[in-house]
Parts: structure tokens; sequence; C-alpha cells
């Protein structure tokens, strides 16, 4: 039992104003810049350089690539507050840029933080000790992307339910398997599609309340890849944002049109589970360095609903792909969405440097903490759809 009666709750992807957000940089990110080419820390660059003066930035690198990275962080023009975090020994830095998967964070009243992994993640136990926070180990496995966390629910992808635990059939079930849902509050609903929802039906068949029917099937690797959380709501249900494949100038092919189908038949159970779903485009195309055809992740993205000061617009953050690939047509149309969910965007470029490691912004960041009872914004008006 916790010492105020009450549980600590894991940081919610929407909400209040970020205080704090952690990066990790790998070695081999570091080593890919060239004087003042940042390389591939170039988007990570972004996101940091796009961060009002009221946060603070922790970036996690290993103790071999520091003075390279001193000097990386050296040539943004930061207006946010910067600390750096060495993990030596022979931890080999953070294994990734994917920062979100590595660890989970939860606050309590008092605004204590706690980070959640398992005992041997080096970036987990280092971040915590630097920052003071306090550690608790978990035995799930369950992916930070594969969880979005809204204000009163958590969507967790099919594949981490089935990892932890959850049985089809079992009535355990109805409530998630116990190992996740002792870690927060919130009510879990899945991320995941039935096979007979492959074939059209109408996606305005919200009959019955179905979270954890069996036989789903996901797609894509975690839900961050494919869904926002907005912190909105529609019809008094919580409003997501969906991506919708689309294959620019090229024709149709087996990959776009089964990922669409996927996607299509996601959004029908996330309806059937009580969320209301807005589509944004999102474009299948041809990785440079990998030379496979990936989608762009414009749903990877961190979002507040508070106002911060100077402001009459909540922010998002949102990446941008434009700047190397012929896609400006879908940063705009992206941008525009949010515009017109009453949100000011600040764009981040240069993700699709990172685009064949399928990840972008949210991947390559954790907030830490949120302001708690931040002002936030009149409801906006929403509309049905966004076209190119």
């Amino acid at each position: 039992m916790h010492p105020s009666g009450r549980q600590p709750t894991l940081v919610a992807d929407c909400g209040g104003l970020i205080e704090q957000v952690a990066f990790a940089v790998p070695d081999a990110l570091v080593d890919s810049a060239r004087g003042s080419d940042d390389g591939l820390l170039l988007p990570i660059g972004n996101m940091i350089a796009a961060l009002p003066e009221e946060v603070i930035a922790f970036v996690v690198v290993g103790s071999n690539a520091l003075p390279a990275a001193k000097t990386w962080l050296a040539r943004l023009k930061l207006a946010c507050s910067l600390a750096l975090i060495p993990v030596g020994g022979n931890t080999g830095g953070a294994p990734s840029p994917w920062i979100q998967d590595f660890f989970h964070v939860r606050t309590h009243d008092t605004g204590a933080v706690e980070i959640l992994s398992r005992p041997d993640n080096a970036v987990a136990s280092h971040l915590a000790r630097a920052i003071g926070a306090g550690t608790v180990p978990v035995a799930f496995d369950l992916a930070g992307g594969d969880q979005l966390v809204g204000p009163d629910f958590r969507l967790v992808g099919w594949s981490s339910m089935k990892t932890n635990g959850l049985q089809t059939g079992d009535a355990a079930g109805l409530q998630g398997p116990a190992i996740l849902t002792e870690v927060d509050h919130r009510p879990i609903r899945i991320f995941g599609y039935q096979v007979a929802d492959l074939s059209p039906i109408s996606l305005t068949d919200t009959g019955g309340t179905v979270p954890f029917s069996g036989r789903l099937h996901q797609v894509g690797f975690h839900v961050d890849q494919f869904v926002s959380v907005t912190g909105l709501e529609r019809g008094g249900r919580p409003l997501l944002l969906v991506g919708e494949p689309d294959a620019p100038a090229s024709p149709e092919n087996s990959l776009l049109v089964n990922l669409r189908r996927q996607l299509d038949a996601s959004v029908t159970h996330l309806i059937r589970q009580g969320f209301a779903v807005l589509r944004n485009p999102i474009p299948l195309v041809i990785t440079s360095d990998s030379g496979k055809r990936l989608p762009r992740l414009y749903n990877n993205l961190l979002v507040e609903n508070g106002l911060r000061p100077g402001r009459q617009k909540p922010l998002v953050w949102l990446p941008q792909f434009g700047d190397l690939e012929p896609l400006e047509d879908y940063d705009r149309a992206n941008i525009r969405i949010w515009e017109e969910l009453s949100y000011d965007v600040i764009p981040v470029s240069g993700w699709s440097r990172l685009a064949s490691r399928n990840g972008a912004l949210r991947c390559a960041s954790k907030v830490i903490s949120r302001q708690r009872n931040s002002p936030v914004m009149d409801k906006p008006i929403l509309r049905e759809s966004v076209t190119l």
C-alpha cells in the first residue's frame, strides 16, 4: 500500500504541460554525425530544439560518446534546459534511440516519479538515479510503444496482451491480465482487429462493447505507429487519430491494400470499444537506405492539452518527412488536421532519416512528468476527415 492510500498513475500521452522529457542517443547515432552534418541525430536534435524554455530535457548517452554528444548538442539552438546523463561501464550505452520502449513512468499525487523497468535496464536505472526517481522492478513484457495512455483509458496492443498472459476466453481477461492492471487503475482497451472485420462493413457499427473478444490480430509492431491520443472527445467518446495508408504517385500494391484493410478493421474494433476515430493520411513509400516500403509515422507524436503562457491553443509536436522525401503534401495535410482540431502545431523535420527503423518522434522521447491542473482550451468543433 502506498503511503498516500492512492496508487501512482502512469504519465499520460495527453493532458497537462510537459515538464520533463528524456531522450536516448546510441553511440552509432553519435558516430553518424560528421562535422556540421548531424546525420541520424538530426531529427532528435530538431525535437530537443523545439521544446519550450519551461521544459527540462534529459539526454542519455554512452560514456564513450559523451564528448561527441556534447559537441552535437552545443550546435543546437536550445530554449529548454538540458541535462546529459552518461551511461558507463560495460552497459554499452543506449541500445537504440527508441527510449519510449525501455521503461514506464508513474507519478504520485506528491509529484514523486517512479521508473518501472526490468532490473537489467541500464538506461532506466541511470536516468532514475540522475533525476532522483524511485525504481520499481517489473516482470511484465510491455514496450512503451505498444501502450497509449489516455485520460481514463489505456490502449494496449493485442500482441502485448497475449505476451502478458491474456488467455482467449478467460473471464479474468475481461479486465486485462492482472500483471498489467496492477500498474495503473485505468481500464485497458485493445488495439487489434478481427479477421471477420477485414471484409467491407460499416464503421458505424458500434453495437456492444467487446474489448477483450478473442481471435484478434495486431497490425504493425506497436500501437503508437498508427494511433494518436488527442485528449479530446467526440460525442462523449475519447477521440483517437488513426492513420489511413496511401501510396503517393504510384499504383496501389498488395502491401498498401493489406495495411489499409487491417487498419480499417482495427478502427472497427476501436469504435466497438467506445472510441471515436478520425483518420489521417500516412504514405507508404520506399526508404532510401533499406529499400523497404514502409509507412511514415505521422501518428508518432507528442501532444499537450494544457495552455502554455502566452498561447491560445495547446501544442502538438508532429514529425515531418518532406525535407528528404517528396512528402510535403502529407506534411501539410497532417498539420492541417491538428490545426483544425484547434492545436498549434510544431513541425519537427528530419524523421525520414530514421524511417527504416520503424519509429519517429514519440518513439524517440519519453515524457517523465506533466504539469497538473494546466489551464485548457475550450473544446473545438470536430469534423470527420481531411483530404489531400
